[in-house]
């Protein structure tokens, strides 16, 4: 069962798909509300006030996509290098969201650096996870990449790890949520070389034709016209850094 927020996450994508595709007012006005009730979902998700909930959807009428986050294992000899996070107080891997501008594998070094101070190159993707289904507590939708990281010299605390420390695998401490997910798919990809991804449930052709024929294509409105071309110079604007 996906959390609350993740639920108004969902149906936020899908209201904005349907504002930039939508073919007349009255569909406009049905994704408008499925906009404002993500918004409210989320605020009861986040505790953040409604208001301001919904001036940043209003704000950001960009199409949504998952964020993308990357993960650090390194190993040497039995073991693996953990972090304990400062802010839950539990294990994990060392990681983060990717930043603009950087590869998903310069990520996963930059926040091993951060968060242990080594300096490490990433050889090998390990895993491709979506958070969804490992047990992790986010409010958005996040896919996070886990690469093999080859890394030298001994790490040490920073900002955002109380403690690092090399764990056997058999024998891990009391992991943040997610992270075992992580750890356990990460250890069965370095043993068989094969990466890992989650699976899509099958699509079907049927699912994407029409059953009734092609319908005939309605007649844009003035609003319609004017609602997508607000919603592609808000996507250019946010593009653009503006």
């Amino acid at each position: 069962m996906p959390s609350p927020a993740l639920i108004a996450d969902e149906l936020r994508s899908l209201a904005l798909s349907g504002l930039t595709y939508a073919q007349d007012a009255y569909d406009l006005e049905r994704y408008r509300r499925l906009l404002t009730l993500s918004a409210e979902l989320a605020a009861q998700a986040s505790g953040a006030p409604l208001a301001q909930v919904r001036s940043a959807y209003l704000k950001n009428l960009a199409h949504l996509s998952p964020l993308l986050g990357a993960e650090a294992v390194v190993v040497r000899g039995a073991k693996v290098l953990l972090i304990r996070r400062a802010d839950s107080g539990l294990w994990a891997l060392p990681g983060g969201l990717a930043e603009v501008g950087e590869t998903p594998a310069g990520a996963a070094e930059r926040e091993l650096f951060e968060e242990t101070g080594l300096t490490g190159k990433a050889t090998r993707l390990l895993a491709a996870l979506d958070l969804r289904f490992t047990g992790a507590v986010v409010g958005v939708h996040l896919i996070a990449l886990v690469f093999a990281v080859e890394a030298a010299g001994e790490p040490h605390p920073t900002l955002e790890a109380r403690e690092v420390a090399w764990h056997a695998w058999d024998a891990l401490p009391p992991l943040h949520p997610g992270h075992a997910r992580s750890l356990e798919v990460a250890r069965a990809a370095l043993k068989t070389g094969q990466p890992y991804s989650e699976p899509e449930p099958p699509r079907t052709l049927e699912a994407q034709q029409n059953a009734a024929g092609t319908p005939r294509k309605p007649k844009k409105t003035l609003s319609v016209h004017l609602t997508r071309l607000l919603v592609r110079l808000s996507g250019f604007a946010l593009l653009r850094g503006r």
